[in-house]
């Protein structure tokens, strides 16, 4: 498919920080041109937190993935009924990494005390391109038992994350009912069902 050409160009006018902690907000001021219409200027809130880096790991021969459940506390403040989440192992790419593959390579051993050897790149996505300048890279990974090195449950004294080991036929019933609510798990169940479908075989 080719997509027509963009002929609009945008241009950041002005920009400030409105909050420097952990997350940094910025509020900029932008003005878009577009042929045979009129110039537009607008504002908006920009978030930054860094970029991140996500994993699934899946054993060929057992059939199995590693996915992990935690608090999300933005999901407890709106009130979700269930605000501990099953997501895909992922952390923030960190200024001591190399990578988003020594990140994730990293992220594995600490959150599920798994030593991941290869990684399959399933893409980079931006999750909340509207106003938060975050990407996340996607791995697959195989992995044996042998690989485990420890029980996880992360690195940081406020995690508190569950280590859990799904049947990949319980996956897909998950994907088919549409239970998966973390868009790391559910974009990698679907990379995972793509690159190896022999794996949903009965």
């Amino acid at each position: 498919m080719h997509f027509p050409p963009n002929r609009r160009t945008a241009t950041i006018v002005a920009s400030s920080r409105i909050h420097d902690g952990y997350v940094k907000l910025d509020e900029v001021q932008l003005r878009v041109e577009r042929p045979g219409r009129a110039t537009q200027e607008y504002e908006r809130d920009i978030h930054h937190h860094g970029h991140a880096a996500t994993v699934l790991p899946y054993d060929r021969s057992r059939k199995t993935v590693v996915v992990v459940r935690q608090l999300r506390v933005p999901l407890l403040v709106i009130g979700d009924p269930d605000p501990y989440l099953v997501e895909a192992c992922a952390g923030i790419i960190d200024p001591e990494d190399k990578d988003a593959q020594s990140a994730c390579l990293r992220e594995s051993q600490e959150e599920i005390g798994l030593k991941l050897r290869t990684l399959e790149p399933a893409g980079l996505v931006y999750p909340c391109p509207s106003c938060v300048t975050e990407h996340i890279s996607l791995f697959l990974a195989p992995y044996t038992p042998e690989d485990r090195i420890s029980d996880g449950g992360g690195a940081d004294e406020d995690e508190d994350i569950d280590v859990i080991e799904l049947p990949i036929a319980e996956l897909i019933r998950m994907l088919d009912a549409g239970e998966i609510r973390d868009a790391k798990l559910l974009m990698l169940t679907q990379a995972l069902l793509r690159a190896h479908p022999e794996l949903a075989a009965d």
